[in-house]
């Protein structure tokens, strides 16, 4: 899974290379495999190599290693404006309907919003925000196949009834939870799809990935 340190080296990637990995690497000497890993959350560069960005191409080690940047420092791949925050798009479909397998994890690009605006209309920060895509018509008419939902995966428990992802043995769904004295009713918006209830006992086999509290469509 993607990590804060991992979605910024994706911003140098896409500043230095537009995105591409491959070519990313061969820019800076490593495999195509060592940056795929790197851009995923699943290795870390050596300090060597880090120290070689900053030589090469300026970037702002500070900023990559903790988020922060370095006074008068410039960037690659980072926005100039501190007051934004980046979500992630993840190549991964939640299914409004029986059920989607999560098959991949790649960044397929980031979304920039403004700090303020999350915090004044969504409630939320930018820590753990996060794009997917939905799939499937169960819940309309509030989601549509094709929608990209926010998620903010900070928020794991249904304190009121709301939209969130769910992880269940079927795949990963967007549904309207609500909790009912441990058990937790899974609601499809769509009249045509029957709805359900997770008992207390079962809840760890389906754990909540996150809230869903913000949808972009295309109109």
């Amino acid at each position: 899974m993607s990590t804060a340190f991992s979605r910024r080296f994706q911003l140098v990637v896409d500043q230095l290379a537009k995105g591409n990995k491959k070519h990313f690497a061969e820019l800076t000497g490593k495999s195509a495999s060592h940056i795929y890993k790197i851009c995923r959350g699943m290795s870390r560069p050596s300090m060597a190599y880090l120290q070689e960005l900053y030589n090469e191409y300026k970037v702002d080690l500070t900023w990559l290693l903790t988020g922060e940047h370095s006074e008068g420092a410039q960037v690659a791949g980072t926005p100039k404006n501190s007051d934004l925050v980046f979500a992630p798009m993840f190549d991964v479909q939640a299914s409004a309907g029986m059920g989607s397998d999560v098959v991949a994890e790649d960044v397929e690009d980031y979304f920039a919003f403004n700090k303020s605006f999350l915090s004044r209309q969504l409630n939320v920060s930018g820590d753990e925000l996060v794009f997917v895509t939905i799939s499937g018509d169960s819940m309309l008419p509030t989601l549509h196949d094709g929608d990209r939902v926010l998620v903010d995966m900070s928020q794991k428990l249904v304190n009121h009834e709301g939209l969130y992802l769910l992880q269940s043995e079927s795949g990963l769904m967007a549904k309207r939870l609500s909790d009912h004295q441990g058990s937790l009713r899974v609601v499809s918006d769509n009249p045509e799809f029957e709805n359900r209830t997770i008992e207390a006992s079962a809840r760890d086999a389906n754990p909540i990935a996150g809230k869903i509290v913000w949808c972009a469509r295309i109109v």
